[in-house]
């Protein structure tokens, strides 16, 4: 949600919002983590796999980023967050169970659902959550609970490298930084608490609402 907050609001560049996000989400997944550490709900090899996985395209994602245009960006972004929004909703009433999956088969998944993750989360400045939550939840049939708190582990893992490769490319904003490293902070922690009595339903609406919201804003303003 912050992506579309700079760039609808503020109107930062998309180089500079993805960097800045990424740090924000570095800090709200790092107070999330700790919530869910002590609640045992973090899937931790799983977790460490795919963020493994994802270092080297995330620095190649905070590369590509600087190659869109504001429109493009924009129009990319809410596309990519519709199609997330449909199959999370479409997912909603399934019950999670989990897939019993050949130990070689479910390594190749991770790495090629971690090279995702860090080529997204550096590109769109998101963490790659959007990506990790559909797939833990639809192919692999993780309990709601636990997606959230492993997709939290493992963008908390990633971001750095990711946050790091964007600094020296220059797309983080001194001004614009600590506000959003102090919120992600305090939201973090407080979204891990309150999800611990939300149902996976509720929990799975709640997040296509808020990607269904951000895409609309953004298609509809660079349609417009």
């Amino acid at each position: 949600m912050v992506v579309p907050v700079l760039r609808l609001l503020f109107n930062v560049p998309p180089a500079l919002a993805a960097g800045n996000a990424l740090l924000f989400v570095f800090a709200n997944t790092l107070a999330a983590s700790i919530t869910f550490w002590r609640d045992r709900a973090i899937d931790v090899r799983r977790a460490v796999t795919i963020a493994a996985a994802a270092i080297p395209t995330s620095i190649l994602g905070a590369h590509v980023v600087a190659l869109f245009t504001p429109r493009g960006f924009d129009l990319l972004y809410g596309a990519f967050l519709v199609a997330l929004a449909t199959l999370v909703l479409l997912r909603r009433n399934v019950k999670s169970e989990p897939r019993t999956v050949p130990p070689r088969r479910r390594l190749f998944l991770e790495i090629v659902v971690g090279i995702a993750v860090g080529f997204v989360s550096s590109l769109f400045g998101v963490g790659g959550g959007i990506v990790i939550v559909p797939i833990l939840l639809v192919y692999f049939g993780l309990p709601a609970h636990t997606v959230a708190a492993t997709s939290a582990f493992i963008v908390m893992l990633s971001s750095p490298v990711g946050i790091v490769a964007h600094g020296v490319l220059h797309h983080l904003d001194p001004y614009i930084a600590p506000p959003l490293l102090v919120g992600g902070l305090i939201g973090g922690s407080l979204g891990a608490r309150w999800a611990r009595g939300l149902s996976t339903r509720a929990l799975s609406v709640g997040f296509a609402v808020l990607l269904l919201l951000a895409a609309l804003a953004l298609i509809l303003k660079r349609g417009g």
